[in-house]
């Protein structure tokens, strides 16, 4: 769902890039739904663009993907890369993200640490998560608690903590995987009179504006999503442009860690 706060700075960067290179920028937003996606993708090509930067939804469309780019239309993958697929790309590392937020609340303490938020739909997910899990697992700590959400409605992401939380009254530590899903469990576990960190502390993925204003300030992994957008941009310039040729180019931004006072 690119139309969100976390993506308008990578939004921001791209059209500032495409359009100081003479280029107009057209937006669509899949909202994970690979068909919509597919839908998007072949009004683009109808139009003849010159060039796409896809936050691919899922790998349901792989084959879509691959024919774009033989019939010369240049593709970046942005934020998330379809494992094996010949596509330019710029993400972030969510695996060590996951894995450094994870190690964070185990190292002050906290055993009893629960993931918000996995989609098994989305590509991002599976590397956070795995993440999550590879940190658990270096300190002995097997059956992982995995609040699986499969939409970003907000009343679903609720209901689903609340319940889990209603069933496992020892959790001590809190990783929401997104912006959205962390804004929601911290209401959550306010309304449930949850005290932050002494009862349970919070990570969240994604930095805002308001993330150091709450009482107690956000712990968060941040990406540059502003950084992200430019160097995705630039590759496809560099495509449409034929300044670069040949083999697809991989890059991987790390994330950082902010540590505040919510873990």
């Amino acid at each position: 769902p690119v139309i969100s706060r976390f993506f308008t700075p990578m939004m921001q960067a791209v059209n500032e890039a495409a359009q100081g290179s003479g280029y107009g920028f057209l937006v669509s937003s899949s909202e994970e739904d690979p068909k919509r996606e597919r839908e998007a993708l072949e009004v683009f090509v109808a139009k003849r663009i010159s060039g796409i930067l896809l936050v691919p939804a899922s790998q349901g469309n792989r084959e879509l993907i691959c024919s774009i780019k033989q019939g010369g239309t240049p593709i970046v993958q942005v934020n998330r890369r379809i494992p094996g697929l010949a596509v330019d790309s710029v993400t972030s590392n969510n695996f060590n993200a996951a894995y450094r937020a994870t190690m964070h609340l185990l190292n002050r303490g906290c055993r009893r640490i629960a993931f918000l938020g996995f989609d098994p739909r989305t590509l991002s997910g599976d590397e956070k998560l795995a993440g999550f899990e590879k940190a658990l697992q270096e300190r002995g700590i097997v059956n992982p608690l995995v609040i699986t959400v499969r939409d970003h409605d907000g009343k679903n992401v609720a209901e689903s903590l609340s319940s889990f939380l209603d069933l496992n009254r020892d959790i001590d530590g809190l990783i929401g995987s997104t912006q959205g899903k962390t804004a929601v469990a911290l209401q959550v576990l306010k309304q449930k009179g949850v005290r932050i960190p002494e009862d349970i502390a919070v990570v969240g993925f994604d930095d805002t504006p308001w993330s150091p204003l709450l009482d107690p300030p956000l712990t968060v992994v941040t990406e540059n999503t502003y950084s992200m957008g430019r160097q995705a941009v630039q590759l496809l310039l560099d495509r449409i442009e034929g300044r670069k040729k040949g083999p697809s180019r991989d890059i991987m931004l790390e994330d950082e860690l902010i540590i505040r006072s919510s873990a």
